[in-house]
């Protein structure tokens, strides 16, 4: 299936016009090819911006941000990484913990799990 084309149009400022034939000469591209590659940066900035911030909120999974950014799983750890976000938090550290505990069925586990939630309440 093939999609089709759509024409968007902007209006710029002769200031925004100079800028773009500019970075058009220096980039040694066609301005209408320029405007698409800013554009899809663009897009592509947001999505990811919005992906790492429902993921911070806990709207989705690490999996569901880095598909909507259209990114690998391992970039999207990366970014998240670079922007100091916590990617597995505490609790969710020790309920792991506490399952790993009960699947392998080792109370010693589930007992350092126990006081790691204790030191880290106080």
């Amino acid at each position: 299936m093939t999609m089709q084309a759509v024409t968007k149009t902007i209006r710029l400022s002769p200031t925004e016009e100079m800028a773009l034939e500019q970075i058009s000469r220096e980039e040694h591209l066609p301005a209408s090819t320029l405007l698409k590659k800013l554009v899809l940066d663009g897009l592509a900035r947001r999505r990811l911006e919005w992906a790492c911030a429902a993921y911070q909120r806990g709207e989705l999974t690490l999996n569901s941000a880095a598909r909507y950014a259209d990114i690998s799983i391992y970039e999207m750890l990366d970014e998240l990484k670079r922007r100091g976000t916590e990617i597995v938090s505490p609790t969710q550290f020790l309920d792991g913990l506490d399952d790993l505990a009960d699947l392998f069925d080792m109370p010693e586990l589930r007992a350092v799990a126990g006081e790691l939630r204790t030191s880290a309440a106080t």
